[in-house]
């Protein structure tokens, strides 16, 4: 029994602050989800963040939004009752049933940018949007879960985490909050971005081993087309995508234009709009957002989530087609050599002028050579006289 109310009934999951159970409030009589704040040592400010996730969700009240009903203390731990939605998580979708059709992936990811909308007109930026926090109904109906990392836009003192610490999931982190920028509303649209990548693909836009070259790659590559992987995806789909990940943040749409069905300008010729992978390089700005991701990682320390990283990395989301594979992981301590660089490595081979068959001019000696006679004529090698 949670503060002498709610008789929990089985364990739901864990979120980023706490763990979730199903309970019966045995005041009204019907099902909800309580969730424990987790005593975790080390933690910044866990009762604060977990006191303004309450707030949040109790701010929000949208049929795309968890509902909040309660929240207090018990033995020690703070509580928050919410909406119990059936069913499983867009995650868990994925696991069991592979990629999305491509309308229906849309189609989730509309409801949620929904929500969002409500989210962003009341100020609340969620910062952590990703599949295992979108839950799916049994009626198909898209719900946004755990705000444990929100942001409050008016709230411009503190956002309860130390300095140069970055809060999100690493693979759905938009480029700007890469770069240290503060949370906005669009970089929540670029990970509901991201996800829709997944959900069409079996995998986030941006593969790697290390957060470090995750957050590399935000900033510094394009997403492979994902017409390349399905070629169905071609059209809409892929160019409504495209505009979600643009790495212009003013360039992106706004939740409530996605969730009001606005298909993507076709006539702006961008980068970030059309399936267009950049080849050129710059070497200048990837030392420098490299640096500044290894820094961030190795010494001021990254906030990441890390309870799904099986989700995105994994190759077991796709279908067994031989034309669906993940993007190649960039390495994390070298960029690979520009199209101008091995250009030039083959001329210098290929035009290396071949020996001339008379006579050349002698070179002149090393000044502090000894190894060759004063006699010895150029192009000729005296074999030296074996010691007796």
């Amino acid at each position: 029994m949670i503060a002498g109310r709610y008789r929990v009934v089985g364990a739901i999951g864990r979120g980023g602050m706490g763990e979730v159970y199903r309970a019966t409030d045995q005041a009204l009589q019907r099902d909800v989800a309580v969730k424990l704040m987790l005593p975790v040592p080390g933690t910044l400010a866990a009762s604060a963040r977990f006191l303004r996730e309450a707030r949040a969700t109790a701010r929000i009240r949208h049929p795309h939004v968890v509902a909040a009903y309660d929240f207090g203390d018990h033995d020690g731990c703070c509580y928050l009752a919410m909406e119990l939605v059936g069913g499983r998580t867009v995650g868990d979708e994925l696991r069991r049933q592979g990629p999305f059709s491509p309308d229906r992936a849309v189609h989730v990811v509309r409801q949620a940018a929904a929500g969002l909308a409500e989210a962003h007109r009341l100020g609340i930026v969620h910062r952590d949007i990703k599949p295992g926090n979108l839950l799916l109904a049994g009626d198909g109906t898209v719900k946004i879960a755990d705000f444990g990392i929100v942001r409050f836009l008016e709230d411009c003192t503190t956002t309860l985490t130390s300095t140069g610490q970055i809060v999100g999931t690493s693979h759905f982190l938009a480029p700007e909050r890469v770069l240290g920028r503060p949370a906005e509303p669009p970089s929540d649209v670029y990970a509901l971005g991201c996800v829709l990548y997944q959900l069409v693909t079996g995998h986030p836009p941006f593969l790697a081993d290390e957060p470090a070259s995750i957050m590399f790659q935000h900033v510094e590559r394009e997403p492979v087309p994902p017409s390349e992987l399905r070629p169905e995806l071609a059209g809409d789909v892929e160019a409504l995508l495209l505009w979600m990940l643009s790495k212009d943040p003013t360039r992106r749409p706004t939740a409530a234009q996605l969730a009001d069905g606005v298909q993507p300008p076709v006539e702006e010729a961008d980068p970030g709009v059309l399936p267009v992978r950049r080849t050129d390089a710059r070497p200048v700005g990837a030392a420098v957002v490299a640096g500044l991701a290894l820094v961030l990682s190795a010494t001021l320390g990254i906030v990441f989530d890390t309870r799904d990283v099986k989700l995105p990395t994994t190759n077991e989301l796709s279908p067994n087609d031989s034309r669906i594979t993940p993007p190649p992981a960039v390495p994390t301590t070298s960029r690979p050599p520009s199209p101008a660089a091995v250009r030039t490595v083959a001329r210098t081979t290929t035009l290396r002028p071949l020996p001339q068959s008379g006579p050349s001019k002698p070179k002149p000696p090393d000044a502090g050579s000894t190894d060759r006679p004063k006699d010895d004529k150029p192009g000729r090698h005296k074999p030296k006289k074996p010691k007796p």
